[in-house]
């Protein structure tokens, strides 16, 4: 690898090829700076990668998030384990949210390992979990929030800003300046790019130059439906209201469910369903949902009528925070409407619900954002009359219903278009945080429609940026 001293050079320590895991490393002027920091999730072979020791932790300089989701920046407390000492730069919304996220990731490790000790499945003599509490709580510490669209200054000759990137609340594509006396260079990572389709968080700005681009593909191989969802959510809310049943609406808890909630609210307010109540029965979600109402300046609803919390809360909306009210509620009667996490049906008080709403065919259980493979969400949609929770067969009578066009992620032809506003061609564009082939077909449509220079990187490959 031919390179001056002054060449930064940029490598790709996750979410190569693959969508969870994301960390960037880049190395100018001696130092290291990580961008994103996130666990790697799904099959066990990826997640395994977790456990791998993170070589670089003690002289990484900096981290900088582009937001707040697991596989973006739930890998910083075992970077802080491992040895990391130094500021992990953000959007203030990004903090916000990572007070919640990260301290419930470290509590799911400490369960994780528990019930490996119990269960006695570990292959090591005790589990030990990935981190601890104290590990979130020390990353925390180490958190420093920026202004928005503002070049930050974070080591000579090497500045940042973050602008809005329109996926959740406090997401930003993030842009490092490298003030070389000669030939300055900018590297844009563009963390998740929204859609501009959401309700609730205002659409991604633009990106007008850069001189290497580090872009996800997640759907660079699809066209997402542009289907108002609306009328589904409305039509499942009539029938729960006729036939005095539950709809469960299984959802994550950041960005997901606040999209939800607006859309419960507006359809109350234009008198489309009934007044019926609306439970939120997920700790996080409701901490999350707060945070969302802090924040007024990157969401584009209406403020002005009766306050901001009205746009996010139905006339009969409800919290549900402790664990003994959450069971009293899956032996409540209809109609009702219960939003609860996990969005994949991976674990939390959503299991409780559906084990006492499935098998009653006046209920609904509606899907509201993708089901990967193999997950107990992935199983209802497949239509099976029986589903295990809880080591339990569970008859299926309650009607199952999908919406796919909720996505916060921009489709192929969103990414097209976001890109089409570089003003020059960047040097290179590396496309990560993508399956293989939505990758491949991203890469094909920017070599041959804006005759841009592109690579998708392998796991561990490190490139010169002259």
């Amino acid at each position: 690898m031919n390179q001056s001293n002054s060449d930064p050079t940029i490598q790709f320590l996750g979410a190569t090829k693959t969508v969870t895991g994301s960390k960037t490393l880049l190395k100018v002027f001696g130092k290291k700076i990580l961008v994103d920091c996130g666990l790697f999730q799904g099959p066990k072979a990826i997640r395994e990668l977790n456990w791998q020791e993170f070589k670089e932790a003690e002289s990484i300089d900096a981290v900088i998030l582009t937001h707040a989701h697991i596989d973006h920046s739930g890998y910083l407390p075992k970077l802080v384990k491992e040895g990391f000492k130094g500021p992990i730069y953000c959007s203030a919304g990004t903090f916000d949210l990572c007070q919640i996220m990260l301290m419930d990731s470290a509590h799911l490790q400490e369960e994780d390992a528990k019930y490996a000790n119990k269960s006695r499945y570990s292959k090591h003599y005790r589990a030990l979990p990935l981190y601890e509490t104290v590990d979130a709580q020390r990353a925390l510490e180490l958190f420093v929030p920026l202004e928005m669209n503002d070049w930050t200054d974070i080591f000579p000759m090497i500045s940042v800003r973050l602008l809005r990137a329109g996926h959740i609340l406090g997401s930003s594509f993030v842009q490092i300046k490298i003030n070389r006396d000669y030939n300055p260079i900018t590297v844009t990572f563009s963390g998740d790019i929204g859609n501009g389709r959401q309700n609730v968080i205002k659409g991604p700005v633009s990106l007008v130059e850069t001189d290497y681009l580090v872009m996800e593909g997640t759907y660079g191989d699809r066209v997402q439906s542009k289907l108002d969802p609306s009328e589904t959510l409305a039509q499942c809310i009539r029938k729960v209201a006729k036939n005095k049943g539950v709809l469960v609406i299984p959802s994550f808890a950041v960005g997901r469910t606040q999209e939800i909630l607006y859309l419960l609210r507006k359809l109350e307010s234009e008198n489309k369903i009934p007044e019926i109540p609306v439970y939120l029965d997920s700790p996080m979600a409701v901490e999350a949902t707060e945070i969302y109402m802090r924040h007024k300046d990157e969401l584009k609803l209406d403020l002005e009528k009766g306050g901001f919390i009205e746009p996010l809360c139905s006339h009969s909306y409800k919290t549900v925070r402790s664990a003994d009210d959450s069971m009293l509620l899956c032996m409540k009667d209809g109609p009702m409407v219960v939003v609860s996490a996990a969005g994949m049906l991976t674990g939390g008080r959503v299991l409780h619900h559906l084990k006492a709403r499935l098998p009653k065919p006046e209920n609904v259980v509606l899907f509201v954002g993708w089901q990967a493979e193999e997950t107990k969400g992935r199983l209802l949609q497949q239509g099976l009359p029986k589903i295990r929770i809880h080591h339990q067969e569970v008859d299926i009578e309650a009607e199952i219903v999908s919406i796919d066009s909720l996505s916060a992620h921009g489709d192929t032809e969103d990414i097209l278009s976001w890109i089409k506003g570089i003003e020059k061609a960047p040097h290179k564009v590396f496309l990560n945080h993508g399956e293989e082939s939505a990758l491949n077909t991203l890469k094909y449509r920017l070599e041959h429609e804006l005759n841009f220079s592109v690579v998708v990187p392998s796991f561990e490959q490190e490139f010169v940026l002259s």
